[in-house]
């Protein structure tokens, strides 16, 4: 599935965590999995994500036998973490959230909605970045060769998606729009259709900005390993980006702002024009995940391993 549902889904399937918010690669694919992913299987997704996980940082760094232990044992740390501490919170949410949907919803709700899945992403990211900061630290000019160059094979790849015609991209972005509110939703009869077009399109355009931003975040980024730094300097410099949000300007807050401001509307607009079965398939849908979480929170899991920090 797309990010077109990007702020309703992130609780929901863990999709809070987006290319824009996590460019540096190891910390992207440590949270982002372990948030899960869109999977209808949730239980086998997350019993097996420090696997995805390890298997998407060797992508982009070719990881040594003793860095792929090492991340094993850490990230196995933090999904046992996570299942003690978070699945509850997220079932909860859900719980919340259906309640409040099931009469419609208010602009209030999604505010604190959004707020609660955004605190969400920080403890992850909180717990998260010790783990980032050790790998990080032990990585090989050569590794760092290696990183830079996927994330020029990527570039390359993006470069052709932004060629794509702005008639053409609106088409594909509404028949994604579409493909996710129907797995939520159902289908749409030909009125509503047409209201969802007019909500897809009204959809900005920032394709372009986030291609040269994530250029600029990965010089950074790749000019700091470059730099032989400590563990403690790389820890500070993403708590720095992803927590305190210190790296970020003002054009970046303000697009973030305006995307916020979009999808607010956007789910309220979809709320105002559903039918009563539509509502109860999603609220279906969404009491699945969070019956899913609370199972997995009572999974019997390992003690947790004392990780061994150089």
């Amino acid at each position: 599935m797309s990010n077109s549902l990007i702020m309703l889904r992130p609780i929901l399937i863990g999709r809070m965590l987006t290319r824009r918010m996590l460019t540096s690669s190891i910390l992207k694919w440590i949270l982002l999995t372990v948030l899960l992913t869109g999977c209808s299987s949730t239980s086998l997704v997350y019993n097996n994500a420090d696997w995805l996980v390890r298997g998407k940082i060797d992508d982009y760094f070719s990881l040594s036998g003793p860095q792929q232990q090492q991340l094993k044992s850490d990230i196995d740390n933090i999904l046992q973490w996570h299942r003690q501490q978070e699945l509850t919170e997220y079932s909860d949410l859900l719980n919340q959230f259906t309640q409040q949907y099931a009469d419609g919803l208010t602009s209030g709700e999604l505010d604190l909605f959004f707020d609660k899945v955004s605190s969400a992403r920080i403890r992850l990211v909180e717990t998260s970045i010790p783990t980032a900061s050790q790998f990080l630290s032990t990585v090989s000019i050569k590794q760092i060769n290696y990183y830079d160059r996927i994330f020029l094979e990527k570039r390359v790849e993006r470069a052709k998606e932004l060629d794509t015609p702005p008639e053409e991209y609106t088409d594909e972005n509404f028949t994604d729009f579409i493909e996710n509110l129907e797995e939520w939703f159902g289908d749409f009869d030909e009125d509503q259709m047409a209201q969802l077009r007019i909500i897809s399109d009204s959809r900005l355009d920032n394709r372009q900005y986030w291609f040269e931003r994530s250029k600029l975040r990965h010089q950074e980024f790749s000019d700091l390993l470059r730099s032989h730094p400590s563990k403690e300097k790389i820890e500070q410099y993403l708590h720095d980006r992803f927590v305190a949000l210190k790296r970020t300007d003002a054009q970046e807050q303000d697009i973030s702002r305006q995307v916020r401001l979009y999808w607010l509307s956007a789910l309220l607009s979809i709320d105002k024009i559903i039918i009563t079965k539509q509502r109860n398939h999603f609220i279906s849908r969404v009491s699945d995940y969070s019956i899913d979480f609370l199972a997995l929170s009572k999974q019997s899991f390992k003690p947790l391993r004392s990780s061994n920090k150089k």
